[in-house]
């Protein structure tokens, strides 16, 4: 059980340098950088890969947060701990270990080419490493957090190739994820944390917008080298100035937090899959599909 729990191995291997690798390494699994990366993803990549990745963050980030709340495992002791972001949460599972499965595989399979396989390896093992040495995970909460990452990836793929038609219906989609939202929240043990709704209302309105984007835009990838880093610096600078401004506007707001929290995700589902790629048509960043077809079509 030691092995699985006592982290005092880490203390020699601890340097300045080290120290700042893992910090860097541990900001890859952390909210800002997966919401951030997503959205670039989403614009100069590929609409539906990045959907499906978002489906599959919304779904573990719950997943991680509500088994958290009902183990109730502790983290290591506070003595050890060189990262001060995690708060109050607690252990197991690891929320870093299963978002940096669930994100790097499941990106190196859509990709399907060994060097992306190797990237992802290294990134995933890179993240998890970095858990043990800040001293905030034991060994017992990376292995679980990485087997149900893992495992999510498998029913998802199997639920995919069979039953993935349900994102083509808005009315029942939208419906789905707030019956599921609202019986999450109630049986939650104890306080959800806020990002729940938040992800909750950025998935349904992404589902939304998407489908109103591909009916009266359907833009495509940038075309060329300059126009993806042109789309990702701009698409950058304006998602970071649309984080601040919910963040300006939520502290002048007088409203319940969780009602607060969802509101944030609404507006940034409408923000990244439908605002977006309407001002990178505009601005001829990206090309429109949907300018292409005949009338009526």
């Amino acid at each position: 059980m030691n092995f699985l729990h006592d982290l005092q191995w880490v203390l020699p291997l601890r340097t300045p340098a080290l120290t700042q690798l893992a910090l860097a390494l541990s900001w890859l699994g952390y909210s800002t950088f997966i919401m951030f990366f997503m959205a670039i993803g989403y614009w100069t990549w590929s609409k539906a890969v990045f959907f499906r990745l978002l489906v599959l963050v919304v779904i573990n980030a719950a997943l991680n947060a509500y088994v958290k709340d009902w183990v109730q495992d502790p983290r290591p002791p506070l003595a050890l701990r060189l990262d001060d972001q995690i708060g109050a949460s607690y252990g197991l599972p690891s929320g870093h270990a299963q978002m940096a499965v669930v994100m790097w595989m499941w990106l190196a399979w859509e990709l399907r080419r060994a060097w992306a396989w190797v990237l992802g390896s290294v990134i995933v093992l890179g993240v998890i490493a970095s858990r043990l040495y800040l001293g905030v995970h034991d060994l017992e909460d990376v292995l679980v957090g990485a087997a149900l990452g893992g495992a999510s990836l498998l029913v998802f793929e199997r639920v995919r190739r069979r039953h993935w038609r349900w994102q083509t219906r808005l009315g029942w989609s939208v419906a789905l994820i707030a019956l599921a939202t609202a019986l999450v929240l109630a049986s939650w043990p104890g306080n959800a944390p806020e990002y729940i709704p938040t992800l909750a209302g950025w998935l349904a309105v992404a589902i939304w917008s998407l489908q109103v984007e591909q009916r009266h835009i359907d833009s495509a990838p940038p075309a060329t080298a300059w126009r993806r880093v042109a789309v990702g610096l701009l698409g950058a600078a304006c998602f970071l100035g649309e984080q601040k401004l919910l963040k300006f506007t939520g502290a002048h707001l007088v409203l319940p937090p969780l009602l607060w929290a969802l509101a944030k995700g609404v507006v940034s589902g409408a923000f990244v899959s439908l605002l977006m790629p309407w001002v990178f048509v505009r601005l001829r960043l990206v090309p429109a599909l949907a300018r292409r077809l005949p009338q009526g079509a």
